[in-house]
This record gives structure tokens, sequence and C-alpha cells, in this order.
């Protein structure tokens, strides 16, 4: 394979690589009508780069680009993406590394191609900075399908030493203990869903900065010290949903879970007891979101299992019911408390604080609501009185009352 069918210096791609074709199949969007382009033909690629260079381009471009984009609007931006790399050989370069800093898979013909692209054209190696990988497959009576995808999906990841992020839904990721993995020594953020956390173990080995690990309804991570050993990285966030926390897997995060700054909880109850024994000590701020399904119960039974977590100054509760009895139960010593602007939250805070709740408290963070969730002038007063009243217990008890945007 000679030099040109890499990638040079400044990661941008050579106009021979890949057809727009090949890119729209690997994106995932739909093209009925095959590329004619063949390197050296009359395709506009070749042509003269337009007045604007391709470095004003990619200016252009690159801050439009977030991987927190929705499916719909990712695919238009696609489109634009495509329709540059039709216009000249720079153009096609500029927005052709733009392409690759976020690659979203949802099909196993697309993991194919890329796999193929990448193997045979870049000499096994992928610039892609972020990978995310959607399971979706018309035949769903095709069993062995899942399998295939999440093996041509570890392959694809075991190719791309410089990603910055990944994340794998509905078990989509698979690595083996004999699989050839680089290190990945700028990968900050892992997400998983539906994950045999067995299967994950080999890629967490290889991982040495990674700051963010998301798990969500994830699984069999029981035994994974007796196979793997643990991993290396220093975590910032941890969040666990509705996954189960064995003692052993809580073990095998030790190491890596003693710089956590914020644990992020959400239906993992009495489990958070093992995790507790493990890093406690350690975890200055935890945030409990809301059930699963539920836009207004707090996570009343993980609320209870905080108790264990000595060094807690730190706690966020969403939802709108927060459970008082138990709040009330906690034995630890906040230094900041934030939730919700709700009728039923402020109510709660309130008789809270008029206990002489947390005395340790020193500030109060309230996210503001928007007006439409109230349904009623009624409302409307009575949630505009609870605002009064928290200003005058605060201010009463020396806590700072800050009032915060909605979230995005």
């Amino acid at each position: 394979m000679s030099s040109s069918d890499g990638i040079d210096a400044s990661r941008s791609f050579h106009a021979s690589v890949d057809t727009e074709d090949n890119i729209r199949q690997i994106t995932g969007e739909d093209n009925d009508n095959p590329s004619p382009f063949e390197p050296g033909s009359g395709h506009p690629v070749t042509s003269l780069s337009p007045f604007l260079p391709a470095e004003i381009l990619a200016l252009i471009l690159q801050p439009r680009w977030k991987r927190y984009e929705d499916r719909e609007t990712w695919k238009e931006i696609v489109n634009v993406l495509l329709s540059c790399t039709l216009v000249s050989r720079a153009w096609y370069e500029a927005a052709r590394v733009v392409l690759y800093q976020d690659i979203r898979l949802c099909q196993v013909n697309s993991l194919r191609l890329l796999l193929c692209t990448v193997r045979e054209r870049f000499g096994g190696h992928c610039p892609a900075r972020s990978l995310q990988f959607m399971y979706c497959s018309p035949h769903r009576r095709n069993k062995k399908q899942p399998e295939e995808y999440a093996t041509l999906a570890g392959e694809i990841v075991a190719c791309c030493p410089e990603l910055r992020y990944l994340a794998g839904e509905c078990g989509s990721l698979c690595f083996t203990s004999n699989m050839s993995l680089p290190d990945y020594p700028y990968l900050r953020e892992l997400k998983v869903s539906g994950q045999n956390l067995r299967l994950l173990a080999p890629l967490l080995s290889r991982l040495c900065n990674l700051k963010s690990f998301e798990m969500l309804q994830s699984h069999n991570g029981d035994d994974l010290l007796e196979h793997f050993s643990p991993p290396r990285f220093k975590l910032s966030t941890l969040s666990i949903s509705q996954t189960e926390l064995s003692p052993g897997l809580c073990k095998w995060l030790e190491s890596s879970s003693q710089s956590i700054e914020c644990l992020e909880v959400q239906e993992i109850g009495m489990s958070l007891g093992h995790l507790a024994k493990v890093i406690g000590g350690f975890v200055k701020k935890v945030h409990v979101k809301i059930v699963v399904d539920s836009i207004a119960d707090s996570d009343s039974e993980t609320i209870s299992a905080l108790f264990g977590f000595a060094g807690l100054r730190g706690l966020r509760v969403d939802g709108l019911k927060m459970d008082k009895e138990r709040l009330l139960d906690l034995r630890l010593s906040l230094e900041t408390f934030t939730f919700s602007e709700d009728i039923l939250s402020m109510r709660t805070v309130l008789a809270l604080l008029h206990t002489n709740w947390q005395p340790s408290l020193q500030s109060l963070n309230v996210y503001r609501m928007p007006m439409s969730i109230y349904f009623s002038e009624q409302w409307m007063v009575t949630a505009a009185e609870y605002r009064d009243e928290l200003h005058s217990v605060c201010a009463a008890r020396g806590i700072q009352l800050n009032w915060l945007l909605p979230e995005e």
C-alpha cells in the first residue's frame, strides 16, 4: 500500500480514498444513485478550489458538529458535508475530516463497509474521534446478527486509537482477551447500555485517561476481578443506572473510582451499599436521578442507601416527590443540596430546613422550572410564596440560595 492511501500529518484524507457513495453508506444515509466518481474522472472533486479556502470551510463546519445532536439533525449535517465533498478536492478533504470526527453506525452493513475501508485503504488505522454504535436491524429474527454487529464494532474500535468518545447502545460492543487492542490515551468518555461487562473488560484495561464512565442496564460484572486486571484510569464522573452492582464489580472498580468528583445513580437501590463500602469515603458529590419512566418520583430507595458515603458533601435529588423522611434519616454533613423548583419539592425542602436539617448546609441550589409546569394561577401564587419563604429561611440560617437556569 502506498503512502497516498493513508492520512497526512494534518489528518486530511486524499480524495482517492472513498467515494461520496461510500461515505453515505457508512453513515447510514440512503443513496439510490451510485456515485459515478472515479479518481481522475471529471467529477467536481477534482476541480480547482473555490474562492473560499478549505481552512476557512473547516472553521465554519467544525462548530456545527456536536455529538449530542439528535439523529435527524445529525443526518442533515451529514448531507451538508457530503455536498461539500462534491465541490473541490480541497473542500472534499476538509469536509471529510469533520465527517470522521463523529461516526454513528446502526446497520451491520455499515460496519462491514467501514471496517473494509479502514483495512484496505487506511492500512488498519482510522482517525475517528467519536464512535457511536446503535444496533438497529430490520431482520429481527436473525439472532446471529447482533453478535456479528458487536464483534465488528469491537474490531472497528481496535482500529481507532485516537478516539475521544465511545458509546455502545443495546450491548453493541464485544472485546475478547485475545484481541490486539492499542492504548487509548485520548479517550475521555465511555457510555454503554445493555452491555455485558465481561465483553467490555478487555477494552477498559487499555484506557489510561478515561474521565467519565456511564453504565445503563448493564450486567455480568461479578467475576471481573478474577479474570481481568483492574482499570488504570482515574474517573471524575461515574454514572450508573439500573445496573446491579455486585461486590466483585465494585472491588474491580476500586482503584479507578477513588478520584470520583461526581457519582450519578439511578435505580440501583441497595446495590449502592456495595459501592459505598469501596469508595464511600472518597465521593464528594452524588446526583440521584428520577425513577425511569417517571416524571415525578424521586429514587427513594437509592437515597436511603447514601448513608455509607461518609465523605459526601454535595447532594442533588431529581424528581418532584422527594421522600422527606428518608432525607431526614441521612446522617451526613452536607454543604450543598440541589433540587428543582416545583411546588412539591420546595414544600419538602422548607419542611426539612425548619427542622434544622443538615446544620452544615452552606448553599441551596434550585434549578428554575419553565412556567408551563404551573397548571393554574393559584399554583403560580403558591410557588411565589414558597420562593419568598425559601429566601427568608435561608437568610435566617446563613445559607446561600442560588437560582439556576433550567438545564438544556
